[in-house]
């Protein structure tokens, strides 16, 4: 048995030409590298100490002679005996409510935010400037378990903490207002159908009586079956009695039966009353503090390494362009 080997066919020149580029590219890129590394050992010493008077620069830079260091405060929070109004959570609408004006407004009062982030308050822009300054130093998000962190930042260590807390306290008094304004809304639509029901009762009772004064009418399924005997007996006062619930008889359990309904309408109204009554006098939180904020002991702002590593790798490629710039010119001549 005999095999066939099938034939390849391989352009041998055009294999050649492709070995040959990848041979000089290869060569290029090691001849660029070596030139680097010719050019780095002829200026090494311009090199080192650009780098050590950049890194002396950096540190410099992140001293608290130029940049004032800040300390971090944090507290973790959980949204507690709160109803939502549309479909967002609990937790969204407790981040809508930490971010409103209305608590940046009193963090403003509170802590004098103006001075002490020394804006001027008879500047147009006041406001602006005041709202920049705060987002830049509070920061509050939603975490991924569903508990919302918030973060201060300030050259005073207590002042950080004493924000979180004061932003949590804030919060709080937010949610009691919105729902003691809720509850209060219904307290007066309770209480003007509880004073609606007791006038309709009112009037309900004061024909009911004439009726019982006028006709002796007490109760019409008892008394119409003993005026029923009665008046077939020949008993004048059962006559009398039976005739008085013919008349009046109809207006009578009419009356009532609108009597029964309106009390009943106007026991619901009451108890609804008295539990929004219950609800509006409350006085509950409506965070609970997971992680609580602490006056921190190190800064956290600036990061001292980063800026001093931006310093140094920011100097290094420009004086690197400018020496290769000086070596090309020297070479020339």
């Amino acid at each position: 048995m005999t095999y066939s080997i099938p034939k390849l066919n391989i352009n041998l020149k055009l294999l050649k030409k492709e070995i040959i580029l990848f041979s000089y590219d290869n060569m290029e890129a090691y001849f660029k590298n070596k030139k680097i590394m010719e050019l780095v050992n002829r200026w090494k010493i311009h090199f080192i100490a650009i780098t050590i008077i950049s890194a002396v620069i950096g540190v410099f830079i992140s001293s608290p002679v130029v940049i004032t260091p800040k300390y971090k405060s944090t507290a973790i929070v959980y949204p507690v005996n709160i109803y939502t109004y549309s479909k967002e959570s609990t937790t969204e609408q407790m981040l809508q409510v930490f971010n409103s004006n209305d608590i940046k407004e009193k963090m403003l009062k509170a802590f004098n935010l103006g001075k002490h982030y020394k804006l001027d308050r008879k500047d147009p822009q006041f406001y602006t400037y005041f709202l920049n300054e705060y987002d830049n130093n509070v920061s509050i998000s939603k975490t991924e378990y569903e508990s919302v962190e918030i973060k201060v930042l300030d050259e005073n260590p207590n002042i950080a903490c004493n924000m979180v807390d004061s932003i949590i306290t804030f919060f709080d008094q937010k949610i009691a207002f919105l729902h003691k304004r809720k509850q209060m809304e219904q307290i007066q639509i309770y209480n003007n159908e509880m004073q609606k029901k007791h006038r309709e009762l009112d009037s309900l009772e004061t024909v009911m009586n004439e009726l019982r004064q006028k006709y002796g009418i007490m109760n019409y399924s008892i008394q119409v079956n003993e005026a029923t005997k009665g008046n077939l007996t020949g008993n004048n006062a059962a006559k009398e009695l039976f005739k008085n619930l013919q008349e009046h008889g109809g207006d009578y359990q009419r009356n009532d039966s609108l009597t029964w309904y309106v009390r009943r309408d106007f026991l619901l109204n009451k108890y609804n009353y008295e539990i929004a009554v219950k609800e509006y006098k409350k006085n509950i939180s409506y965070s609970q503090i997971i992680s609580n904020p602490y006056p921190a002991d190190k800064k956290s702002y600036p990061v001292r390494w980063v800026i001093v590593a931006i310093t140094v790798i920011t100097s290094l490629i420009f004086s690197s362009i400018v020496i290769a710039f000086i070596d090309s010119k020297q070479k020339k001549a």
